[in-house]
């Protein structure tokens, strides 16, 4: 009985066509010129254009990336005033080449393309560029850079010469709000060291600027909750690094008394400049 249906399936295998032996029959009868061949050469065309383009945008943000994590350090290093200063001028001069440069590319690539469709590639690159950009000017201005602002600067003219006449066209590094939130977030825990590179170098009226700022920025990130699983991620951690700054700030304030006065502002100035102004709160807004 077992030898009979093995031998009935052999019979059945060698009188029936597979699926594969069809699909070759079909495409050696095809003409070189079929609809069909055509249509499908063109569609795999199209599926390798997509894919260098997608790789040059993963490098392209990578070093986008390599060199925001450079200018972060630069700000990093400055202790004093003065190179602080210095640190923020040689910041700018770096993160207009960055902005001419790799994230020019990156516009000129997508100009064409839906950006969706590579915003996997380039997001690690943009939320760095964001962090360090936000920091630069924080630590130049006071303020963070609005999301217009950035964007603008991410506007580019682009003039070409084309049979003898000039045009000139618009290209625009699409940066999503997504990627500018999320770069905001990563800045709280370079805020936080900042908070304490302050405190070492006896700057405690920044120290207590920067705890601020985290506390505002975390304040304004508990009504974005649900936005994302990535951005739930960080507004953890984003409120650890307000309990690290606070930690900071309290320590200042209570063991302040035991470093030297070359270390560290006189309690004096730093308890009227936080109890005193009416502008800062001492909530960050989680209860």
């Amino acid at each position: 009985m077992s030898g009979r249906g093995r031998h009935y399936r052999g019979n059945r295998n060698r009188n029936q066509q597979t699926l594969s032996s069809v699909a070759r029959e079909t495409a050696a009868s095809l003409a070189p010129d079929s609809l069909v061949l055509v249509m499908f050469r063109a569609a795999a065309g199209k599926l390798n254009d997509r894919q260098d383009r997608h790789e040059r945008l993963v490098k392209l943000s990578r070093d986008i990336t390599m060199e925001s994590k450079r200018i972060i350090f630069l700000l990093h290093s400055a202790i004093t005033e003065e190179a602080t200063k210095k640190a923020v001028e040689d910041a700018n001069d770096r993160l207009k080449k960055l902005i001419n440069g790799s994230l020019k590319a990156i516009g000129i690539e997508l100009e064409n393309s839906p950006a969706y469709l590579h915003s996997r590639a380039v997001t690690a690159g943009f939320q760095e560029f964001i962090e360090a950009r936000t920091l630069c000017s924080l630590m130049e201005k006071k303020v963070i850079i609005p999301y217009e602002d950035v964007q603008n600067e991410l506007t580019y003219k682009i003039t070409e010469e084309v049979d003898g006449i000039e045009t000139e066209r618009t290209v625009v590094t699409m940066m999503p709000h997504g990627d500018y939130m999320l770069g905001i977030a990563d800045l709280t825990g370079e805020l936080m060291r900042r908070a304490i590179n302050t405190i070492s170098s006896g700057d405690s009226a920044e120290c207590v600027h920067v705890c601020q700022v985290v506390r505002d920025l975390y304040t304004g990130y508990l009504g974005l909750f649900s936005m994302g699983k990535e951005l739930c991620r960080k507004i953890n951690v984003t409120r650890a690094n307000v309990a690290k700054v606070e930690g900071a700030v309290y320590a200042l304030h209570v063991r302040g008394g035991e470093a030297p006065l070359t270390h560290i502002v006189p309690q004096t100035t730093l308890q009227q400049d936080w109890d005193n102004s009416t502008h800062l709160s001492d909530d960050e807004g989680y209860y």
